[in-house]
């Protein structure tokens, strides 16, 4: 029995993280197209990115949990068909249900849904931070509008190189009338 389970739980874990690479392949392929998208508002490209990357990885976890409530509805783990999406779901989010009076055959079950969706999630974080590591260098390039300085007029010029040298920003060319 212990043999079957584990069987039944590398089968699902090799079809889950099949496809988080197909979500992986969908997300680098798209990637390139935000390139030219919002060339001019990098903050709206980075969010617009992010949002696409979301929803592109809910939508293989949604496809993942219900790989397990196949599992789940034919092994026999909930008495109603019904709930084995919500129940698959609950242990892939490592939730879990606290109790374990589940049968001797399927015990297994619940802790390899729970393992595969640790691993999906952390898969889906190293994503997210990908988008962000490709279009936050953009985001800190662009220009930010800030408001004048009160002090304009007696500006002191002695603390600017420092700052500039701390923060790594240009020097802004000096305007006279």
């Amino acid at each position: 029995m212990i043999l079957k389970e584990i069987g039944i739980g590398i089968t699902l874990m090799m079809l889950v993280m099949l496809v988080h690479l197909m979500a992986t392949y969908i997300l680098l392929d798209w990637a390139d197209a935000y390139d030219n998208m919002f060339k001019r508002h990098p903050r709206l490209r980075l969010l617009t990115a992010l949002i696409v990357a979301n929803i592109v990885l809910l939508i293989a976890h949604l496809i993942e949990v219900g790989f397990w409530a196949v599992v789940y509805a034919a092994q026999g783990i909930v008495e109603d068909h019904n709930d084995a999406y919500y129940s698959a779901f609950v242990n892939y989010t490592a939730l879990g249900f606290g109790q374990s009076t589940q049968d001797v055959g399927t015990r297994l079950i619940d802790p390899m849904t729970a393992g595969s969706g640790i691993m999906m999630f952390g898969w889906s974080t190293a994503l997210l931070f990908l988008v962000i590591q490709q279009h936050l260098p953009e985001v800190r390039r662009s220009p930010r509008r800030r408001a004048p300085r009160h002090d304009e007029a007696g500006h002191d010029d002695a603390h600017e190189p420092a700052a500039q040298e701390a923060t790594g920003a240009a020097p802004s060319p000096k305007v006279t009338s």
